[in-house]
């Protein structure tokens, strides 16, 4: 018998408690007993009664003043355990179990270890066995023939002496004692098994004894919170409520649905669905907890202690107890060799009373002989009588006991339980840290501390390291009071509190003991996780890797500076992931889909920042970059399966973004070495500015390819080389015909040579001097793109003011007569989106950013496919596809919907699928297919394909393509869609023509400049460099240069947008720079000047 079937927990919900019961005000507990009294094993003396049956509770007035803790029983003893670590006995003292000689009658202390603190006790037949509370050793006295004290061969001798056992390198918790054997929780989590086997009651795998203490193997890693011995069979329950069970099984006693034992533990999978909250054994049966309060029975039931009102003498299935449901919910339980006791909640009135069933031929039910069965037995549960100024704490009896005890104390009301009946117990240092870990109290514990309680603080730090060490106590702590279980949806951590638990004892405290202590369990208990002993039958042992990622020792902005041994725990970390299952890495990161997403970021950052500090610290070894890698594409995968809950950037790592072996990585990528490791396999770590490196790699290689083709093609034709290659590498345009000029020399390109669309763009303003050196292509395409935009090529999207979609029917264009000398194709007004298509591409591949104010679909289009469905709708026309979704809920036959519709920025109607007539209720779905494709695609699909094609094929799409997404591509073309900060801007710029960065003139300007509005700073780039987008890699990478001008301080300031500069005037006033500065940003209209 084990130290009570207690509930009421201090620890974390569904964890079992350290101090497992309340205790009065005063400290007084009032223990009542009522039974068997034949060997004065109730403690009350002897009773001058029939054969010493004691049917009527009786309070033990030794212990008047003593606070009571728990107790427990064998079929002849028993054992008190009290608030301060003092352990009574009384009864049969045959094979010495009392711990001193003689019989007793009533209680006496063990005086041997009365100086000593006890945490747990346990009885069994003729012995007892006791943990200590300092250092949770094994202690153990009276018979141990069958190696039930777990001493070795050490326990056969002094069968009276206390013994102790040698370092068994565990902390023990909680001890439980069946007829000969005994199952011990340590502070790790971990059982551990001795005495018989049997049955196989030990769960070691095999029914061979031990007489020293071994590990369960199969609930290694599991939260197990509580451990319970019948007389030959065992259980175990988890924080998440599941319930174990091994050993002797005749009667179904191990609710199995079988007869057969095991000598392993197996989950009862009849409780999984209800979750166990409680569980106790008796001789040959078992009685459970759930969740909801319902009691299920299972086991032996001769002697009615099923509670079904039935005789059975095996019950192998659970099955609940129908007269305690109907009468409220069930609290605590307790049973004895073939008795049962349960504490029952009324849920209208709140009141609480006992019911007790089975045997009670000896009073152990405290119900008068009258009233039983036969005078013997109860198969149905009876209220126990109790006097209502007595508050229930626990009920306690023993898997070979044929008596039963009380622990109650005053101040009870009518039976309805006080306000404060569920106090907590005195807290300590021991206590606060069992097998499952509640934050609110470890916080209290932490913040409570004094600065000179030193043996505190080791006794803390010593636990704290054992705590975080383990994989079971991390699996059972942190958890929500509710629901207990693991499901799909919800892990049961609170991820919160394991976030605030972690930041008390990292920097709250600042003990650097402490986080050294904490920094070897993370350690430790990551080397473990990555030797792949955690089982993953079930989700409930996943939880410690929500628990590890929440530890910030593992950021990088804490890690190198607190403890410098994390990335042997993330490289350990890592690799235990990694080798779960896919099942369990989509339940482990699907549970955080349901948190917010900074949750599921904390783990993508830990990993990013590994990457980082991998790469960039000397002396790592880089091939631990590739494990975390492929961790990262676990967690990409599993973003894009929650709907990406994180943007595409939380992925991107600037370490291998920024990275020199960038280029030989996707040289390696590209010649398909797929045995090679390459970051180009992963594009999602590779932010747009290092797909801009390689497209500009694939773009040089491709280019050098043009011009040899362009030449062999004149060489072969006869034609002066230098000047037919001048005419196709160089558009001639005029400003006031840009759009015409530039298009119609590119239709004819596209047409005749498409393979000079790869060469540079070159443009040469017809009638202006300069050499376009970059800035001249980039101020054509730009001019044009406005140009095309006044053309009725795209209609604004009214629910999206500023974006474009294609528009309807447009009209044409009227093209205007070339200017001499160039290649030229009249045609292109008819083919206008082949020749905006063709732009863009342009832009790409020539690394120049456009005011393309496109919607964000059309790049989706691009990397994709032109495949537009009813989501994407929803997305360009929110209002109509709820109008067109809603259709579905109503009879459209009271609606009069025509197969003749008016599509968006359209002023007429067009047929859908060339149909007439009105929309019949089963062409609905049709209908809406079709309207939603006719305004995806703008009334007509080709164009929309056209476009994408043309914008492809002048992009010169090679492999680095492939590895871009449309959030990329839009940065591609039209650069970050925010500014930035223009302090970057200030710190890159240069200086030409007698101006520096002190200069009194320029101090001025960017003062001007730091007080203007987004509005006017976008004015400013576009004047100066010819474009208001910023670069993918900011403004720092823009060689913004600033230039003194000459110029009278009446004139504006100019610049050359070729190279990126402003020519500006020395105004010596804050006043005139803003007043002239802000006149030519407002007049700007054309190419260098203002």
């Amino acid at each position: 018998m084990d130290d009570g079937n207690m509930d009421r927990l201090p620890t974390a919900p569904g964890a079992e408690p350290a101090v497992p019961m309340d205790v009065d005000q005063d400290g007084q507990t009032i223990v009542l007993a009522m039974g068997n009294n034949s060997d004065g094993q109730l403690g009350c003396g002897l009773v001058e009664d029939d054969d010493d049956k004691v049917f009527e509770h009786t309070e033990i007035r030794a212990f008047e003043g003593v606070a009571i803790r728990s107790c427990a029983m064998s079929l002849k003893h028993t054992i008190w355990l009290t608030g301060d670590g003092m352990v009574y006995t009384a009864g049969d003292n045959d094979s010495g179990q009392l711990g001193r000689t003689g019989k007793r009658t009533k209680p006496f202390k063990i005086e041997s270890i009365e100086h000593m603190q006890v945490e747990s006790v346990a009885a069994g037949n003729g012995f007892t066995v006791l943990t200590d509370k300092v250092d949770g050793r094994l202690m153990g006295v009276g018979r141990g023939d069958r190696g039930q004290l777990g001493m070795g061969g050490a326990d056969r001798d002094d069968k009276e002496r206390i013994k102790f056992s040698s370092a068994l390198g565990e902390q023990l918790l909680q001890i439980s004692a069946g007829e000969s054997h005994c199952l011990a929780l340590c502070r790790s989590g971990r059982v551990l098994g001795f005495g018989e086997n049997k049955h196989g009651q030990l769960g070691v795998g095999d029914f061979v004894s031990s007489a020293t203490p071994k590990p369960v193997p199969s609930l290694h890693s599991r939260p197990v919170v509580r451990v319970c011995c019948g007389a030959s069979h065992s259980l175990a329950r988890t924080a998440t409520g599941l319930l174990w069970a091994w050993g002797c099984n005749e009667h179904g006693q191990l609710g199995l649905g079988d007869l057969k034992p095991r000598f392993r533990p197996e989950q009862v999978k009849a409780m999984r669905v209800s979750r166990c909250v409680d569980v106790a054994a008796g001789s040959r049966h078992t009685l459970a907890i759930t969740e909801k309060g319902f009691l299920f029975a299972f086991g032996a039931g001769g002697s009615g202690q099923l509670g079904s009102g039935g005789i059975a003498e095996a019950e192998p299935y659970p099955k609940v107890v129908e007269t305690l449901k109907e009468l409220g919910k069930c609290l605590q339980v307790a049973c004895g060799h073939s008795h049962s006791l349960a504490l029952v909640q009324n849920e209208d009135s709140l009141r609480e009373n006992i019911f007790a069933w089975g045997l009670g031929s000896s009073g152990q039910l405290g119900i008068p002989r009258d009233q039983l069965q036969d005078k013997k037995l109860s198969p149905l549960p009876q209220k126990v009588k109790l006097d209502p100024n007595l508050r229930v704490i626990s009920l306690c009896s023993g898997p070979l006991a044929h008596h039963t005890y009380l622990l109650v104390a005053r101040g009870g009301t009518g039976g309805y339980p006080r306000e404060n009946a569920s106090l907590s117990p005195r807290l300590s240092l021991r206590h606060s840290l069992c097998t499952a870990i509640d934050a609110d109290d470890l916080l209290q514990l932490l913040r409570g501390l004094r600065p000179g309680e030193t043996h505190q603080q080791i006794a803390l730090v010593k636990a704290i390291g054992a705590a975080f060490s383990s994989v079971s106590v991390l699996n059972a702590s942190f958890r929500r009071a509710s629901p207990l279980g693991t499901t799909a949806e919800s892990s049961g951590v609170d991820l919160l509190k394991v976030r605030k638990a972690y930041i008390t004892l990292v920097f709250e405290l600042n003990n650097a003991e402490l986080i050294n202590t904490l920094g070897r369990a993370t350690v430790s208990i990551c080397d473990e996780l990555s030797k792949q002993r955690v089982p993953t039958d079930d989700p409930e042992t996943l939880c410690v890797f929500l628990v590890l990622f929440e530890n910030p020792l593992l950021l990088a902005e804490h890690r190198t500076s607190l403890f410098a041994g994390f990335h042997v725990a993330l490289q350990r970390l890592t690799a235990a992931v990694l080798s779960l299952p896919k099942d369990s890495q989509k339940l482990l990161f699907g549970w955080l889909k349901h948190l917010p997403s900074e949750y599921f970021g904390r783990v993508v950052d830990v990993m990013q920042q590994y990457v980082t500090y991998v790469l960039t610290q000397p002396g790592q070894n880089q091939s631990d970059v590739s494990a975390a890698v492929m961790m990262l594409q676990t967690l990409w995968d599993a973003n894009a399966e929650m709907g990406g809950i994180l943007p595409e950037w939380c992925f991107q790592s600037m370490a291998i973004s920024q990275s020199f072996d960038l280029q030989e990585h996707y040289r390696q990528w590209q010649q398909q070495q797929s045995l090679v490791f390459s970051y180009c396999r992963y594009p999602f770590l590779l932010n747009a500015g290092a797909k801009r490196r390689l497209l500009s790699f694939d773009v040089e290689l491709r280019s050098q390819m043009a011009s040899q083709e362009c030449c062999a093609k004149i060489m072969r034709e006869g034609q002066p080389v230098e000047q037919a290659f001048h005419q196709l590498l160089v558009y001639r345009v005029r400003r006031e015909h840009i759009l015409s000029d530039f298009c119609g020399q590119l239709w004819w390109r596209s047409q005749n040579k498409p393979e000079c669309l790869c060469l540079p763009l070159t443009v040469d303003f017809i009638g202006e001097q300069g050499v376009d050196a970059g800035g001249l292509r980039k101020e054509c395409l730009h001019l044009v793109l406005h140009e095309l935009y006044k053309t009725q090529l795209f209609t604004e999207l009214d629910e999206w003011p500023g974006l474009l979609w294609f528009r309807p029917r447009q009209a044409e264009v009227t093209a205007v007569p070339p200017p001499d000398q160039v290649l030229h194709d009249e045609t292109w007004a008819k083919h206008l989106p082949e020749v905006a298509g063709a732009i863009m591409g342009l832009a790409v591949y020539n690394a120049i950013y456009l005011d393309f104010r496109s919607h964000p679909l059309i790049f989706r289009f691009l990397v994709q496919q032109v495949s537009p469905s009813l989501e994407d709708l929803q997305s360009l026309h929110p209002s109509l596809y709820r109008s067109l979704t809603s259709l579905r809920k109503h009879d459209i036959r009271n609606l009069c919907l025509t197969w003749s519709v008016r599509l968006p920025g359209s002023g007429e109607d067009v047929a859908l699928a060339g149909k007439a007539g009105e929309v019949q209720p089963e062409e609905l779905e049709l209908f809406i297919k079709e309207y939603a494709q006719a305004v995806l695609y703008g009334g007509d699909e080709s164009q929309i394909r056209a476009f994408v094609q043309s914008a492809l094929q002048c992009m010169a799409v090679g492999p680095a393509f492939s590895l871009c997404t449309a959030n990329d591509l839009e940065l591609l073309v039209c650069g970050l869609p925010y500014l930035g900060n223009f302090e970057e801007l200030e710190v890159s710029s240069h200086y030409a023509n007698g101006f520096h960065a002190d200069h009194p003139v320029v101090r001025v300007f960017w003062r001007v400049v730091h007080g203007m509005s987004e509005i006017w700073r976008r004015k400013l780039l576009l004047f100066s460099t010819g474009s208001d987008r910023v670069p993918i890699l900011g403004l720092k990478t823009l060689n913004f240069v600033i230039s003194r001008s000459t110029a009278e301080l009446d004139h504006l300031p100019t610049a050359n947008t070729c190279i990126n500069q402003l020519n500006l005037p020395e105004y010596p006033t804050e006043e005139m720079m803003h007043a002239r500065l802000q006149a030519a940003l407002e007049h700007y209209t054309g190419f260098g000047f203002a």
